[in-house]
């Protein structure tokens, strides 16, 4: 054992032997004032009972002596709290005077044939609860000069017979004063034994709440009529719920209502217990939820409640998503990277040779040059393709202009109200552009991909009444992030199409290329942010994106909007 340990230990015993001496003292104190309380009523009565035959005057020594008990033991409540040995010494003192007390008692009340005798030896048992047993022994020591000279100066009884009773109630008070801190002692010992499983048992369970308040996994346990008992702050922060307990599991996760009855009827190991699902906090946002789910039993093996443990696994599902994200486009690049100069260049032949049949004298028909003129166009279109085929696999970009996303936002907002390919779609636009920080960046590559975001808006909201496009920024101050939102409410797109949306050559349009938000989405991974979709069929959606915030020398930038 260490030094500390060791230390610990003692301080802990010796807390403990204060606490339980404590107790103690205060018990034998009200025991005793109890003692003076029954003796005084007792006197008063026997005082009056007796009243035509003893004198008043021969009582008031003893409620002199009376009075002082009183007195004495005010005073040692009084100062209880005092130093520990002038608190001993007093104690002391009083046990010794309750002896004479006690003895001035049997006196006025017929020294042998007394009924108060027994207090000698109560008062003797309870010092030796305080004084263990050599404080037992003295005070027997003294009570037994005290008693035997009140025998001796009394006339009740003489000779043999006296020598007897001396001798009995003599043996008695050593006997009872030996038994008392016999007594005293175990009383001692089972005390600190039963202080220290206590504190052990304390610890224990503290342990236990700091292990499950503090673990990342979210907590709950219910009885069996579902109603929730006890919630860590994981799960209190996992769910966003405020007040978890008294509800309702049902309310929390309606989708495994049937499977929390199912474990009421079969063997645990029966039911298909983990499962995941997605979960609709107060706000509308959406999570991942791991759950499993098992019975709480009692140390019978009775089923006496429900325990939930999940965990949060958005992050980890949307890194997945962007792992294969990147598979996928890295897949496609190689592809592309591969086939593109081998299709540009037969294009470019095919191209300048049908330029040089439409301007050469051959005489071709009208009909003739309105084929070769959809010819080129279609060459153009293909040759457009390959470009961005070329834009897809380009290497990263150097990001390193500073720029103002709200006022890069409002451009690209104002840009598409003047395309007269998206002039026939009467969308209302409201910004909430709150954002004061710059973030690092390509702006035209910028431009680009949030252009091809609105372009989409605009066209998922062709046949909307009353088109809407928000488009809002903001500062996320816990992460040091700037956060975009752009959120039409036009068609919106099933859950199919909402994880295959940034797939090149995915597309719903009829002429679609499918690279648009391919595109979009590697230059917004290469400037370090991240986006997700949020949509509803028929309601609409919402593109996220999380920028991180500039920094300089390994320490969060100060740059901001003026």
């Amino acid at each position: 054992m260490t030094t500390l340990n060791l230390v610990t230990s003692v301080s802990v015993e010796d807390s403990v032997h204060k606490d339980t001496e404590k107790k103690r003292l205060l018990m034998i104190e009200a025991c005793r004032i109890l003692f003076l309380v029954a003796i005084l009523i007792v006197s008063l009565a026997f005082q009056a009972s007796q009243g035509a035959f003893i004198s008043l005057d021969v009582w008031l020594p003893f409620y002199f002596l009376l009075f002082c008990s009183f007195a004495l033991n005010a005073v040692y409540v009084y100062f209880f709290s005092s130093e520990r040995k002038i608190h001993a010494i007093f104690n002391a003192g009083l046990f010794a005077y309750d002896a004479l007390f006690v003895t001035t008692l049997i006196y006025y009340t017929g020294t042998s044939q007394s009924v108060f005798l027994f207090l000698h030896l109560v008062n003797i048992i309870l010092c030796g609860l305080v004084f263990q047993r050599r404080g037992a022994l003295l005070l027997a020591l003294w009570t037994s000069i005290l008693f035997s000279f009140l025998m001796i100066i009394g006339p009740s009884i003489q000779g043999h017979t006296l020598y007897f009773a001396i001798g009995l109630n003599n043996v008695a008070f050593y006997a009872v004063a030996f038994l008392g801190g016999l007594l005293s002692e175990q009383l001692n010992f089972m005390g600190l034994e039963l202080a220290e499983r206590q504190k052990d048992i304390e610890a224990l369970r503290d342990l236990n709440e700091m292990i499950v308040e503090n673990m990342a996994t979210g907590l709950i346990t219910t009885g069996l009529d579902g109603i929730v008992t006890q919630a860590n702050q994981s799960a209190t922060a996992i769910l966003e719920e405020k007040e978890i307990v008294g509800k309702s599991i049902s309310s929390l996760f309606p989708e495994f209502t049937d499977r929390v009855h199912l474990l009421s009827f079969y063997r645990e190991e029966a039911v298909d217990n983990r499962f995941e699902f997605e979960y609709v906090n107060y706000r509308g946002e959406r999570a991942t939820i791991d759950l499993t789910l098992g019975l709480l039993r009692n140390s019978e093996r009775v089923g006496v409640g429900y325990v939930f443990t999940f965990q949060d696994l958005t992050q980890v599902r949307k890194l997945e998503y962007a792992m294969r994200q990147q598979e996928k486009m890295a897949a496609v690049g190689q592809l592309a990277a591969g086939i593109a100069h081998e299709i540009r260049n037969p294009l470019a032949s095919i191209s300048g040779s049908i330029q040089l049949l439409v301007n050469s004298d051959l005489g071709y028909s009208f009909e003739d040059k309105k084929l070769m003129s959809i010819v080129l166009k279609e060459i153009d279109r293909l040759n457009n393709l390959v470009s961005e085929f070329l834009e897809f696999v380009r290497p990263n970009l150097r990001i390193e202009d500073p720029i103002n996303i709200n006022n890069l936002l409002q451009d690209v907002a104002n840009f598409v109200k003047t395309d007269s390919t998206l002039s026939g779609v009467p969308v209302k636009q409201e910004f909430l552009l709150r954002s004061s920080r710059l973030v690092l960046g390509h702006k035209d590559k910028l431009r680009q991909a949030l252009l091809n975001i609105v372009i989409n808006a605009y066209q998922a909201m062709e046949k909307v009444e009353n088109p809407l496009l928000k488009i809002e920024s903001k500062d996320l101050d816990i992460v040091s992030r700037v956060q975009i939102r752009i959120q039409d409410n036009g068609c919106g797109m099933d859950e199919s199409n909402r994880h295959r949306i940034f797939e090149p050559f995915h597309t719903t349009k009829a002429r679609g290329t499918g690279l648009g938000l391919a595109i979009t989405h590697k230059i917004i991974e290469s400037h370090g942010a991240s986006i997700s979709v949020e949509s509803t069929l028929n309601k609409g959606t919402c593109f996220i994106i999380e920028f991180p915030s500039p920094d300089t020398g390994g320490k969060k930038s100060r740059l901001r909007i003026a």
